[in-house]
């Protein structure tokens, strides 16, 4: 009785310090862009909704990577928070280049650019957002498409590293060496912990 009150109170500071780390991931680039100022308000609300957007895709993919670990640490509240973090990075998310059209009067921010390599990487944010969609949608639907749903859904990995480059090569506020370290850690951790859980199964499989 004495060890299981151990183990959930052991499970319960490991739960807050994962909230903990969720806001500090948020909080960074809320007082670089505080500190920094805006132009106006629509450019204020523009670097936000990019920088919040990401954040909250790169906790929601790091739930799904680590659903065993998130149940155990989360409980019965894990879909709930997973969900919340995903839904709320998909309005962040498709917000951003909204803003972006009313503030710079053009739609030609939603065509992806394929002039240039360079041009491209640069304006990666335009195919992440679609290739977001595209994953949103199998889960959606994944009881139609059962079979295939996961490996579409796997488009939201490509779709986090195009928008996490494309915030690095063109964001205003990627100047700031904190937030770039920032953007640098999450890329390398979703890279790191994907790589590791394929291998896993690969090795799972071939027993």
């Amino acid at each position: 009785m004495i060890d299981k009150e151990k183990q959930i109170n052991k499970q319960g500071r490991v739960r807050y310090l994962f909230y903990f780390l969720f806001a500090i991931l948020y909080l960074i680039p809320v007082i670089i862009i505080l500190l920094k100022g805006s132009d106006n308000t629509l450019h204020f609300i523009r670097r936000l909704t990019g920088l919040a957007g990401l954040t909250s895709l790169f906790i929601a993919i790091l739930l799904s990577l680590l659903v065993k670990e998130s149940k155990k640490i989360f409980g019965v509240y894990y879909l709930k928070i997973h969900h919340f973090f995903s839904i709320m990075g998909l309005i962040l998310i498709s917000l951003h280049p909204v803003i972006m059209a009313i503030d710079f009067g053009t739609t030609r921010i939603f065509i992806p650019n394929f002039h240039s390599w360079s041009v491209f990487i640069t304006n990666a944010g335009r195919p992440a957002l679609y290739l977001i969609y595209m994953a949103v949608i199998a889960a959606l639907w994944r009881k139609n498409i059962a079979q295939y749903w996961k490996y579409i859904h796997y488009l939201l990995y490509p779709a986090f590293l195009l928008a996490a480059i494309h915030g690095i090569t063109s964001g205003s506020d990627l100047d700031n060496p904190v937030l770039l370290i920032q953007f640098i850690a999450m890329i390398s951790v979703v890279i790191i912990i994907f790589c590791y859980k394929r291998f896993q199964n690969i090795k799972n499989l071939s027993r």
